[in-house]
């Protein structure tokens, strides 16, 4: 099979896949003006990715609480790494943009966690932080936001339980990385100090 006949194949299987809109119209159309065969995406089809932009230009731009809860809407449709599960040979291709939503993911989970923990909403923090981290567990500006949070709340034991996930993913990371020195800074400027007794 030619490489215009195993196309041919997969935007049929798309076309059937993506069905029509309400009007009977194609999710995945042929663009007749262009005159060589394009297909391209109607305009009722979105995905999450362009949802997922669309909540965070608006809650970007807006500091009150409907920005954080577009923020939040945003955040709510990431369920893990961006591309988790296929297969990295055949999609290499897509790098540049799993780096780019991880980027993207990251920053947003920063910018609400801190927004939240300022207005003094801890679990909101820790639920925007944790999501973020669904994408990038490896992110120490993410961990140090849920420290933050931990300690924010006096919850001494979950910080350093947090502290501890920390170590044992960059201890899985390349055979073993340390941590950032900005975050062995803040845990010990957040964990008390043992007392040493003579």
């Amino acid at each position: 099979m030619g490489n215009k006949d195993r196309r041919n194949q997969v935007i049929s299987r798309t076309r059937s896949w993506l069905g029509t809109d309400t009007d009977g119209k194609p999710h995945f159309p042929r663009v007749h003006d262009t005159g060589d065969n394009r297909y391209r995406l109607g305009p009722h089809t979105a995905c999450d990715w362009t949802r997922f932009q669309k909540h965070t230009r608006k809650g970007l731009a807006d500091h009150t609480e409907d920005g954080d809860l577009a923020l939040r809407r945003a955040l709510a449709l990431v369920r893990g790494r961006p591309f988790t599960g296929i297969d990295p040979g055949r999609y290499a291709w897509a790098e540049p943009a799993i780096e780019e939503m991880v980027s993207a993911i990251t920053h947003v989970a920063y910018e609400l966690s801190t927004r939240r923990r300022e207005a003094g909403d801890v679990p909101a923090a820790l639920w925007a932080a944790r999501r973020g981290l669904l994408a990038a567990e490896e992110n120490e500006t993410l961990h140090r936001q849920v420290f933050l949070a931990h300690h924010a709340a006096g919850d001494i034991d979950a910080l350093r339980q947090a502290a501890a996930t920390l170590t044992n993913i960059n201890e899985q990371l390349g055979g073993g990385v340390d941590m950032d020195a900005e975050t062995a800074e803040l845990l010990r400027n957040l964990l008390p100090r043992p007392l040493i007794t003579r």
